[in-house]
């Protein structure tokens, strides 16, 4: 019998064995590592090569050593430093010694120190300044790293090393810097590939959350607001790569390794504290006088210590950072007044009245006339974010040969923040409450076995808890007599209760109440990581090969809906407890569920330095990522002709088939044009497969279903069903939901494959003068078999009929039938194609600065795999999803960014504390918008999937002007034939009408930004080993009035915003933009895009 993880070992030894074999016939390069890399060529005055020189790099902070010596061809590589300043030394036999000095290694970098040694003519030391070339001249690796300085120094709202990660080339996000694209579940993207297709590291070991795929420490909590924080000042460096070499793997897009601070022979520290206020800050463009300005009160503060345990042998380094952040959400809305309740005669309904006396609307503050429709309450909700977070690293040296290193990082928050967004409230009282806590561990053992081999074996850890509650989670329903059928103390709070128009009222929307229908929900995410990297030189070839084991378990409870949503058609209907006749509908079944993962990879590079100009770099890895299981066989799939099947029964072994065949090639090219290091041709292409995370499978959010997956189909033993109301009025201890609907369903390709990305590249780097590089370059990528979902249970032809595929059959649950079958499958496509260009100066006259420019294109025809946003995954029309082809979310088609740091020097000689320290930094950020589309939130096409798009019959931009007129809804009509006597609603489409809209997907802009953030430090010595330094940071100086894309904060754009004209088809008015990108769906206020606001601060250094 074929045992699947037997054949998983065998394969693992296989290729494990197959490498190292490999390896004796060919001969490190930068791996997974947190280390970089010294090498260089030694010759004589006449450019002969000097072989068997001995080279010697000693960190000048610590002041530990190592040794090689050169090969035949006089090369020389120094791999896994410490990243920090040397000095090099050369010694050989007759010649004079010379020593480097201030050679800086940086993560993941390999430095180039030549040396010409000429006859020993006295007997001492001859000091050079290091001339390391600026240019690489060894390896294709794009991307680029900001050094410690920039980290500590460059101006960054909230403190957010994720902020970072957008400052290089071919990286894109949207502008409030918590996704890649509105809405998305993605951070960043990197030269065209997904959001969350990238690899976070700290310290080179896995920093991931598997279940989103996002970094476990700064990911969102509530709001885009990072749930934990690593500490700024304990960030040494941080790289972000793409286009890389073999060693690198797990995903398609970037690597992104920080590298945290390491302890040195001399104590130093720092304290600091940052504040913000809003009484230092311009309003919001969307808070205008008279309404109050929006309140912020955040403190970011801590400590770092870094030094010697024992001098030259073992180091530590440790930060915290804690974070206290108060917020006022403001709102308008339209609640009933006492008033009016009085005059519609009261709730007649006791479980109502018992409602209406624990207040659940606050009291209007607005004067105006009964059932007025304009909004009668501006409302303040009030947030908070509480951050913990500490991080310990020590490093130890038992001798030239064993090095150890060890890191812990804890993260503690509690935030309370609206979640309005998918069926939620801003009112105040029903917040999202997100406890979240998270651990990293890493472990590095470095064994020198000598002068060309060494071997690093490493482990990682890591435990990612997060939850979602609503505020009122404390409140049992059936106190007040509402029977929404909870039993389970989680799952307690208020529904959430909407209401449709009220001509009462004027033809105004009474405010929903109830928190965010998704909560409750809950995860702890484990991962556990091994990796060993061998490195031998051999003479001409630098090699690496390695193994790699990653296991993540999710242990998840997924309520969405439990509490259920209550529909009420006027608020009249609402006093008398008479539920509407649809919309009312609620989850049921036990959502625990536990899944796992279990993923292999090996890995041989080669860096082949062929000619004195010329290095080749090939590779080939191999990933096996293990088939999502759940340790109580609670998966089920689809099977077209047996209909729902749990696995581990009928022949179902496992979800989907394992994929063996992701091998991935990488091949690359370095050309030193001139042989001095000045111009330097590079080019590579690989083939990089795509890690998923689990969420894709049991924490799916679809736009047209609570369905989040496999794990919670209604099958086995533990089926999720949905509820929903036949009871016509609400009574007290009375069961609302008490029905079936058509069951929802989400299955899996069985025959689902790896998504893979091909990445390309050819660029330029010149030296123009000395710590001045210029680099341009086309950068490309394809993807393929890529991950989306369609609905294969759409009508065929909605214009002649309305039946579904799948509607009928013995295999339908509970005799009912099937309403939406989402397939998830590996069909999706993209391509990208760029010019990137960037200008780097590294400390000229105490001047740093990084431009870089992007000219792209990103095309795909799903940008994720899931439906956060309703242009995400799911096509218009699921049997044509080719139609789908179009601009990605996340495509800009230009970016600017600059950086610089500027220290200041006392021009007029005044006295040192007073012209002295002064320093000046700025980020500057230009680029174009985001594309989206316009939906329809009603079935027009006849698809029920309720998010059509509509047909273009006009200039969408025609009159518009400014945020208030930004589209022009008269352009788009819906997609039928509407019966002029009716409401202009779906239900008034003239049969045989319906159809798919002409509008494409993303098939407009959304705004561009433009921001410059600014700040000014004044440095002054207390005494030799002290200084005090004061911050002024300003961000968005010129306070540019940025807006969010269309698609906040509804994530889709609505076509009939205004209303239908029920003759025409057509849209009435202007859509407006409303939000700024800060508070669309990002960090409220500590994200990108608000209007101006100060940040000040101390620090003490020592």
């Amino acid at each position: 019998m074929f045992n699947p993880t037997t054949a998983l070992l065998r394969l693992a030894l296989i290729t494990f064995l197959l490498c190292a074999l490999i390896c004796l016939f060919n001969a490190p390069t930068h791996a997974q590592t947190f280390r970089g890399t010294i090498l260089g060529t030694v010759t004589d005055p006449n450019g002969a090569v000097v072989p068997a020189a001995t080279i010697i790099a000693k960190n000048v902070n610590t002041g530990i050593e190592r040794s090689t010596v050169t090969d035949d061809q006089g090369n020389y590589t120094i791999t896994e430093l410490p990243i920090g300043t040397y000095e090099v030394m050369v010694e050989s036999s007759g010649l004079e010694t010379k020593k480097a000095i201030d050679v800086l290694v940086e993560v993941a970098q390999e430095r180039r120190v030549d040396f010409s040694i000429g006859a020993r003519v006295l007997e001492e030391v001859i000091e050079v300044r290091s001339d390391t070339n600026q240019v690489e001249t060894t390896n294709n690796t794009l991307g680029g790293t900001i050094s410690e300085r920039e980290v500590a120094e460059l101006p960054v709202n909230g403190r957010d090393f994720t902020k970072f990660l957008v400052l290089v080339p071919g990286a894109t996000a949207d502008p409030s810097g918590a996704t890649d694209s509105p809405g998305s579940f993605g951070l960043f993207s990197s030269n065209g590939n997904r959001g969350r297709a990238n690899n976070y590291l700290l310290d080179g070991t896995d920093m991931n959350d598997g279940y989103r795929n996002l970094p476990a420490i700064n990911e969102a909590g509530v709001f885009g607001t990072p749930a934990t924080i690593l500490p700024i000042e304990a960030i040494a460096e941080a790289a972000v790569l793409s286009d890389f070499e073999a060693e690198y793997g797990r995903n398609s897009g970037a690597i992104v390794n920080l590298v945290t601070k390491s302890g040195t022979n001399d104590l130093h520290g720092a304290a600091f504290e940052f504040l913000r206020n809003n009484a230092t800050d311009a309003r919001n463009f969307f808070n205008p006088k008279p309404d109050p300005q929006t309140a912020l009160r955040n403190n970011q503060f801590g400590f770092a210590l870094g030094g010697p345990i024992v001098k030259k042998r073992t180091f530590f380094y440790t930060a915290y950072e804690g974070q206290r952040e108060r917020v006022g959400l403001n709102s308008t809305a339209r609640v009933p007044d006492p008033r009016e309740i009085a005059a519609l005669g009261g709730a007649t309904n006791p479980v109502i009245a018992r409602l209406l006396a624990r207040n659940p609307w606050p009291a209007p503050n607005r004067t105006m006339p009964l059932f007025d429709p304009s909004p009668n309450l501006f409302a303040t909700t009030r947030a908070m974010n509480d951050v913990d977070s500490v991080i310990a690293k020590i490093d130890h040296s038992f001798n030239e040969h064993n090095q150890l290193t060890g890191r812990y990082y804890f993260g503690n928050s509690n935030q309370s923040f609206p979640l309005a967004l998918q069926g939620g409230n801003i009112l105040p009282g029903y917040n999202t409450v997100t406890p979240t806590r998270v651990h990293l561990v890493s472990l590095s053992y470095l064994k020198i076995l000598s002068s060309q081999k060494v071997n690093e074996a490493r482990f990682g850890y890591n435990r990612f808890r997060e939850s979602f509650f609503p505020e009122d989670s404390d409140f049992d329903p059936r106190s007040i007599g509402l029977n929404n059928g909870i039993t389970n103390a989680r799952d307690f709070g208020l529904p959430f209760i909407r209401f449709r128009s009220d001509a009462t009222f004027g033809g105004a929307t009474i405010a929903s109440i109830g928190s965010n229908i998704g909560n409750p929900r809950g995860r702890i995410d484990t991962n556990y990581q091994f990796i060993d990297n061998f490195s031998w030189k051999l003479t001409g070839h630098d090699l690496k090969f390695g193994y790699e084991f990653r296991r993540t378990f999710v242990d998840a409870f997924f309520d969405a809906g439990y509490r259920g949503r209550l529909t009420f058609d006027t608020f009249a209907d609402f006093l008398a407890g008479n539920l509407s006749s649809s919309g009312s509908r609620a989850a049921r079944g036990d959502s625990q569920r536990g899944t796992a993962q279990n993923s292999h990879a090996a890995y041989i590079q080669d860096s082949w330095r062929a000619t004195r100009k010329l290095t080749l770099n090939a590779g080939l890895r191999y990933d096996f990522f293990g088939v999502i299981s759940e340790q109580n066989n609670r998966l089920s799939n689809f099977d077209r002709t047996r209909g729902l099947v749990l696995v581990g029964t009928n022949g179902l072994d496992q979800l989907y088939n394992n994929d063996w065949n992701n091998f991935s090639p990488r091949v690359g090219l370095a050309y030193d044009v001139t042989g001095k290091s000045k111009t330097v041709v590079r080019a590579g292409w690989g083939l990089f497969y795509d890690a998923f995370s689990q969420d894709f499978f049991v924490g799916q959010l679809p736009f047209n279903t609570f369905n989040p997956g496999p794990a919670y189909n209604p099958v086995g033993p533990a089926p999720i069903l949905f509820s929903f109301s036949t009871v016509a009025q609400i009574q007290s201890g009375v069961p609302i939901f008490n029905g079936f609907s058509d069951s929802d369903v989400f299955a899996v390709d069985r025959n689902m494959r790896t998504p893979y990305v091909q990445n390309y590249n050819v660029n330029v780097q010149q030296e123009l003068w000395r710590n001045v590089v210029l680099q341009v370059g086309y950068v490309g990528s394809q993807g393929r078999k890529l991950f989306r979902y369609r609905d294969i249970n759409q009508p065929v032809n909605p214009a002649v009929s309305t039946a579904r595929p799948f509607d009928n059959g013995p295999f339908a649950p509970s005799g009912g039938t099937f309403f939406y079958v989402n397939l998830l499958e590996a069909s999706a496509s993209s391509s990208y194609n760029a010019l990137q260009t960037s200008l780097t100066l590294r400390q000229r006259r105490g001047f740093t600065a990084s431009l870089n420019y992007t000219w792209s294109h990103s095309i795909d025809n799903a940008s994720d795999g899931q439906d956060y946003v309703a242009n995400a995954t799911q096509p218009d029309n699921s049997f044509r999803a080719d139609l789908e082809r179009a601009n990605s979310n996340f495509d800009v088609r230009q970016r600017f960014v600059a950086t610089f740091t500027y220290d200041v020097p006392n021009f007029f000689g005044a006295h040192p504390r007073i012209g002295g320290g002064w320093q000046l930094n700025g980020i500057l950020t230009l680029r174009s918008g985001n594309p989206f589309h316009v939906n329809l939130f009603d079935d027009y096409n006849g698809t029920g999937e309720f998010f059509p798009r509509p047909d273009l019959v006009g200039d969408p931009f025609a009159g518009t002007s400014g945020p208030d007129r930004f589209l022009n809804l008269a352009a788009f009509k819906v997609p039928c034939t509407l019966d002029p006597t009716g409401d202009g609603s779906a239900a008034a489409c003239l049969p045989g009408t319906m159809h798919f809209g002409s509008l494409g997907r993303n098939a407009l802009i959304g705004p561009g930004y433009r921001n410059f953030d600014f700040s000014i430090f004044k440095t002054t010595p207390l005494n030799e080993r002290v200084k005090l330094q004061l911050r002024t940071e300003i961000f968005n100086l010129f306070n540019h009035p940025n807006f969010a894309s269309p698609l906040l904060p509804a994530f889709a754009v609505d076509a009939s915003f205004n209303g239908i004209d029920p003759v025409t088809g057509r849209g009435i008015g202007f859509l407006p933009l409303t939000v700024t990108p800060d508070v669309g769906i990002g960090n409220p206020f500590l994200g990108g895009g608000g209007p101006r606001n100060f940040q000040f601060a101390v620090r003490l250094l020592f």
